[in-house]
């Protein structure tokens, strides 16, 4: 015997009025850049997100040797990888901002995280890792270790256009 509910049903649109495209579910998203060729792919990666915000940060990492710390790239080079980029998201229509930021190499992943939560990041988007296994196993991963201790969701994206992209 079956039994057919009567109850009228609430809060229905018809289908022409119905959309098939989600909100955006990340609004704020810090994207840790290390070069300019990356800036195309940061845009691609923040538009997918649904970003309508984005802060670009470089961090000018710096070498500690014999109490001393050396910086790997000059300044002027560094603003340029920031500059290029939130050009470039601004020209897609995201709002970014940029800023160069010092770290101590063992240190990046721990600035990440704070620029993060400071800034109130909804998404992290990062490159995939540039070190193998092994190398990570004995020295350790900026990815991994932003992965393991970010405030929010973060974006791990492979370097190449056709690979996957894997959310953690």
């Amino acid at each position: 015997m079956s039994h057919t509910d009567t109850r009228p049903v609430t809060g229905t649109r018809p289908a022409s009025e119905t959309s098939t495209s989600t909100p955006p579910a990340y609004r704020r998203v810090l994207i840790p850049i290390q070069d300019a060729a990356q800036a195309e792919h940061a845009v691609e990666l923040a538009r997918r997100a649904g970003a309508s915000e984005a802060l670009v940060l470089h961090l000018n990492l710096r070498e500690s040797y014999g109490g001393r710390r050396f910086a790997l790239e000059t300044d002027s080079a560094a603003s340029r990888v920031v500059e290029s980029t939130v050009l470039e998201l601004n020209m897609a229509g995201i709002k970014a901002t940029g800023t160069v930021r010092p770290a101590l190499i063992d240190r990046a992943a721990d600035e990440i995280i704070a620029d993060a939560t400071e800034w109130g990041a909804d998404l992290i988007v990062l490159g995939f890792p540039r070190r193998g296994p092994l190398t990570t196993r004995l020295f350790g991963s900026v990815t991994l270790s932003v992965l393991q201790h970010a405030p929010c969701p973060v974006l791990v994206a492979s370097p190449s256009r056709e690979a996957s992209l894997s959310a953690h």
